[in-house]
């Protein structure tokens, strides 16, 4: 634990620096790290964390911090699931050119791979309350069946980042002071309980059975997933067909078939339909048609228009 609750504690740049190093995180301080910055003794969040390895495989990390000074966070790790969950205050997550923001009650299930690093921002002048849940690749084989069941269940994972709100009675349970006061075993018990209720409301939907019947070897599956994730992660990169096969080791037309079979769309479909995604999450903001077409890859805002009134049935002029 860092911090105790019954003692808050002051979390200075150091601190945050040396967190980061065990855990494999990157820190950075917008506005403190200039010329003008305080020295590093100056506090940059105040309050506890706590974090709970479970026999599951999941990390669970409850904090309570009230920040005084914006910080970004980079997590370089693999994680085949990562779970934020926002009880109060706001966080902003980038994976790629995903973006996505989550507010009190909310929750974030995402991937978490080195080559795709997962950066969160969080605003000073708040009092931020989350839970981190992470499975650990890394942790022992489980014994038991469920758990067993569970690793399956995260081998279909697939969408990068999927939102999701907490339901009403699970957040009252998460809101209570967690294990405080019980021994370590009942302790983990009730948060290993707690862990399995978030990934059972907050588990991405699993390949679905069209999927699961491609043909492709394993081998050749992880190679496709690979293809699929660069063009969701980075959807507005220029790519050719040869260059991608070559990356997925594998010849084009093999690829184009491949992929269709596993997917259900063609690669430059999937990668239309990324950056169609995208540009709705960049009009939802508040971007002009002209700017969430150009940020999404579009060059030319009529060839954008008609494609996202196919792909959705509306004019993305009703978006904005």
């Amino acid at each position: 634990m860092l911090g105790d609750r019954a003692e808050l504690t002051s979390f200075g740049r150091q601190e945050f620096l040396a967190f980061g190093r065990e855990y494999g995180i990157s820190y950075r301080f917008p506005g403190v790290d200039g010329h003008d910055a305080p020295d590093d003794d100056s506090t940059i969040a105040r309050g506890w964390i706590d974090e709970t390895p479970l026999p599951s495989g999941f990390r669970f990390t409850h904090s309570d911090l009230t920040i005084s000074h914006s910080y970004e966070s980079v997590s370089l790790g693999h994680a085949p699931l990562l779970m934020v969950i926002v009880l109060e205050g706001r966080i902003r997550l980038s994976v790629g050119a995903v973006e996505r923001e989550l507010g009190s009650g909310m929750a974030a299930s995402l991937q978490l791979r080195p080559e795709y690093a997962l950066a969160a921002y969080q605003p000073a002048g708040q009092r931020l309350k989350t839970i981190v849940l992470a499975f650990d690749p890394g942790g022992p084989l489980p014994a038991q069946t469920e758990q067993g069941s569970l690793r399956a269940l995260l081998r279909g994972v697939q969408d990068p980042v999927v939102l999701w709100d907490v339901p009403p009675g699970l957040m009252t349970a998460l809101e209570q002071p967690l294990g405080v006061g019980l021994p370590e075993l009942q302790k983990t018990l009730v948060l290993e309980g707690l862990a399995l209720q978030l990934v059972g409301y907050g588990l991405p939907e699993p390949v679905p059975a069209i999927e699961r019947k491609s043909r492709a070897s394993t081998q050749e599956h992880q190679r496709l997933e690979a293809i699929r994730q660069l063009m969701e992660f980075a959807p507005t990169d220029n790519y050719s067909l040869t260059d991608l096969a070559s990356r997925a080791a594998m010849s084009p037309s093999s690829l184009r078939s491949k992929f269709r079979a596993t997917y259900g769309l063609s690669v430059f479909g999937y990668l239309r339909k990324c950056r169609l995604n995208l540009a709705w999450h960049y009009l939802e903001q508040g971007y002009s048609v002209q700017q969430a077409a150009h940020r999404s890859g579009y060059r030319h805002a009529t060839n954008f228009a008609t494609a996202f009134r196919r792909q959705f049935g509306v004019s993305p002029k009703t978006v904005v």
